[in-house]
């Protein structure tokens, strides 16, 4: 294959190449993919190339993809080729894109007989501020490695032009920039000098129609549902029923509309923007152009601006950016002076009809739901009544219980059984017992034999009164007759404690506690509990309130209670007595309270606990809820 250019060596075609480089990057307007192609131009030039493309690189998550720029080839080859031979190369560049590096690739299998030279590939990397923008390679011949990397030194040498090229882009950008931002604000301050709305849209017009070399400016604002002609350039008074006036309304419609800027220029589509009554405007007016940008207060289109240019006027790159900008800015400050240049009662009126809006609006209902319901349920703990319930603890003891002790010191004989037979089961916590049943028997056998003693005492002294009274001892009759009756007193105790050694039932009912399984044959004292007898069915509830709800209780008051073993299970009781006296309890100071059961459930037990809540009135919900708080914080704020 012959080389890119006749004559490599000719150093006038070199500068002249060289020449237009320098010329696109000194251009007013550098154009990256002209300036681009002029540079791969430049290199395969210095190199001898066969071929050269250059690519914009584009790096995104799923990875690396290559835009083809140019594509140079001396031959004439059709389409087909031209593709597969781009292809090839962005398969050849991606790993040096990935790797960010430049490098001197040779490609097998392109050798050409009788040329003992190898191709490369030379592939350099366009770069700016540490990035990279686009990839050029060329092909071309050289006898080894090395020879191929100086001429990728020259390639290089030539890439670094891409870095001034890329400073005077950016430099150029920022110089726009400038200069909108410096057309938006005389704009803006041209609108801000006035306070009054209608002398605001006037300043505005006249200075946007000397900004950007327009021949009308015309400012609509929103009113209701429709868009009314406030403004017009260069003119203090206008019919609105003039059809100028009327088409120019029509315009600002169909921007305000769509909510975009519309722009209509004869020639050029308006893509999918609708532009029909801007077309319609310029064949009406003989304008050159018409722009129509929208003007926002909160997000929501409150105006339009239209601008319409001469015939054969080409509006600078500049005006769509100056214009969008203008509308940004000036949007706000306009609605301002719209709202506040009206009479206080109109004023009003819109105020109470925005509010009844966003009220009663479909917009924002779920926030608007959530408001309603909460000041509902505000409402309603405020205002609504319920039945306030003072809860305390309880729990179960027995109305008539009798505790059965030791009649005297002495030691425990027996244990009756259930039944009265020697074989049955012993008396215990649990057992059914009967009035008069024998129940435990102290040992009686030294009581009988000091009543046996004492009785052979009071029989002597009976024979010994008799003898002296015989004798005529009157002072030792009388005495032996004292021991008698002392003997006489002492055998009566003694057979009053062997009846009382056997303990029996006082009343018909059931063994709660049983102290004398582990105590026969073991000393006693007297009053040493032995049993504890009550009648289950008759129970009573035991209630400990606290201190700061024993006020609102009174007697034959009614209310609900449920065991912690069956909590589903409500039974109503009645308040029956108030012990005033207080007592500490589990850190709390309470009252013990007595309550009658209006029904008893089988399986209720003498000391079962639970919970109990007694209705003492109707309080606000507020109240309920929130009194606890309330007084606890005047407590201790002594409010």
């Amino acid at each position: 294959m012959e080389g890119y250019v006749e004559d490599a060596g000719d150093s006038r075609g070199r500068g002249s190449r060289r020449g237009q480089l320098v010329a696109r990057l000194t251009a007013a307007t550098p154009d990256f993919p002209a300036f681009v192609n002029e540079l791969v131009t430049n290199q395969a030039v210095v190199v001898s190339g066969t071929e050269a493309a250059a690519f914009a690189v584009q790096k995104s998550e799923d990875g690396v993809s290559l835009t083809t720029i140019a594509h140079v080839r001396n031959d004439n080859a059709d389409e087909e080729t031209r593709k597969q031979a781009l292809q090839a190369f962005a398969e050849l560049l991606k790993p040096c894109v990935q790797q960010g590096k430049d490098g001197a690739i040779e490609i097998e299998g392109t050798g050409i007989p009788g040329v003992d030279e190898a191709q490369y590939c030379l592939v350099t990397l366009l770069k700016a501020e540490g990035e990279v923008h686009a990839i050029t390679a060329v092909i071309a011949r050289a006898p080894d490695l090395d020879r191929a990397q100086q001429k990728l030194l020259s390639m290089q040498l030539i890439a670094g032009y891409f870095e001034l090229f890329h400073l005077r882009r950016v430099t150029q950008e920022h110089q726009l920039v400038a200069v909108t931002h410096q057309s938006v604000l005389q704009m803006a301050a041209a609108s801000s000098q006035s306070a009054k709305f209608q002398t605001a849209a006037n300043n505005l017009c006249n200075e946007m129609i000397t900004r950007l070399g327009a021949s009308r400016v015309s400012l609509g604002w929103v009113i209701g549902t429709q868009i009314k002609v406030k403004a017009i350039s260069h003119t203090e008074q206008f019919d609105k029923k003039q059809e100028m006036v009327v088409q120019l309304q029509r315009v600002m419609e169909e921007c305000a509309d769509q909510e975009q800027p519309v722009y209509f220029i004869p020639g050029e589509e308006g893509g999918i923007v609708r532009t029909r009554e801007a077309r319609t405007l310029v064949a009406t007016q003989q304008a050159g152009s018409v722009w129509s940008v929208p003007l926002r207060y909160d997000q929501e289109v409150c105006g339009v601006l239209t601008v319409e240019f001469p015939p054969g006027y080409i509006p600078p790159p500049t005006t769509d950016r100056v214009l969008t900008t203008a509308a940004e800015l000036i949007g706000g400050q306009l609605h301002d002076r719209y709202q506040n240049d009206r009479f206080l009662a109109t004023k009003m009126g819109i105020h109470a009809r925005r509010w009844g809006e966003l009220l009663l609006g479909p917009k924002h209902m779920l926030a608007k739901l959530a408001c309603g319901s909460l000041l509902l349920a505000l409402l309603i703990i405020t205002l609504v009544k319920i039945d306030y319930r003072v809860t305390a603890p309880f729990q179960f003891s027995t109305v008539d219980k009798r505790i059965i002790s030791v009649p005297f010191e002495g030691f425990l004989g027996s244990i009756a059984t259930e039944d009265g037979t020697p074989a049955g089961k012993r008396i215990r916590a649990g057992s059914v017992v009967t009035k008069g049943q024998l129940l435990a028997a102290l040992d009686t056998r030294e009581l009988v034999a000091r009543r046996a003693k004492a009785e052979g005492e009071r029989n002597a002294a009976r024979k010994q009164a008799d003898k002296s009274m015989v004798e005529g001892k009157t002072a030792e009759s009388q005495i032996a007759r004292y021991r008698a009756e002392a003997s006489e007193a002492e055998v009566n105790l003694l057979a009053e404690q062997i009846a009382r050694a056997e303990i029996r039932s006082p009343m018909d009912g059931e063994v709660l506690r049983s102290e004398v399984d582990d105590r026969i044959d073991s000393p006693v004292r007297a009053g040493d509990v032995l049993f504890e007898i009550a009648q289950k069915d008759k129970l009573r509830v035991e209630l400990h309130v606290n201190e700061r709800d024993v006020q609102r209780l009174l007697k034959d008051q009614t209310g609900y209670l449920a065991t912690s073993s069956l909590p589903g299970e409500r039974h109503a009781f009645r308040v029956d007595r108030i012990v005033p006296q207080g007592q500490p309890k589990e850190g709390a100071n309470t009252f013990t309270v007595y309550g009658e059961l209006t029904d008893i459930a089988p399986g209720w037990r003498p000391g079962m606990a639970g919970e109990a809540k007694i209705d003492v009135g109707r309080e606000r919900i507020v109240y309920v809820w929130t009194h606890r708080l309330i007084d606890w914080l005047r407590l201790k704020l002594w409010i």
